[in-house]
């Protein structure tokens, strides 16, 4: 795969995200070492609360999700990450889950001061396998670009 640049990202170019699939043992083994919140780890107190069963934490929704969108970025040569948009926690994740991740490039602009980089975005909305919205968040990324020729 060839090396890509800013100027080869589209407005609305689909990343190609594979699904990730969250078990009770990969949920509670993240739970109990970042977020240690009882309806993460503990079948009894989780199955009292108001989700009635373990979930996953959303950072490790999250994290998980960004692994499979870092993936599906291919060889772009990113200088470094700049933000994330907002995080939107829309529905539960429970063990067994399959998540489906839409990402796509948005928000795209050359830098003037530095016509050597970009600034990207990626827009993520991640799905259960019932169709069900559980996140929607995003990445602002620093890209090189292939020509840092002044802008006109």
């Amino acid at each position: 795969m060839s090396r890509r640049y800013f100027e080869d990202l589209r407005e609305g170019e689909r990343l190609p995200c594979r699904s990730v699939h969250l078990t009770l043992e990969e949920i509670v083994g993240f739970a109990r070492r970042y977020d240690p919140q009882p309806f993460h780890i503990d079948p009894a107190a989780a199955e009292s609360s108001i989700f009635g069963g373990i979930i996953a934490s959303s950072l490790h929704t999250l994290s998980a999700c960004t692994r499979v969108v870092v993936e599906a970025q291919g060889d772009i040569v990113i200088l470094g990450g700049v933000g994330l948009h907002e995080a939107r926690m829309l529905g539960p994740v429970r063990p067994g889950d399959t998540l489906t991740v839409s990402a796509s490039w948005c928000d795209l602009r050359r830098s003037r001061s530095r016509p050597d980089r970009g600034l990207a975005s990626i827009r993520c909305e991640v799905t259960n396998q019932r169709g069900e919205r559980v996140i929607g968040y995003g990445y602002r990324y620093m890209v090189a670009c292939r020509q840092g020729a002044r802008l006109r």
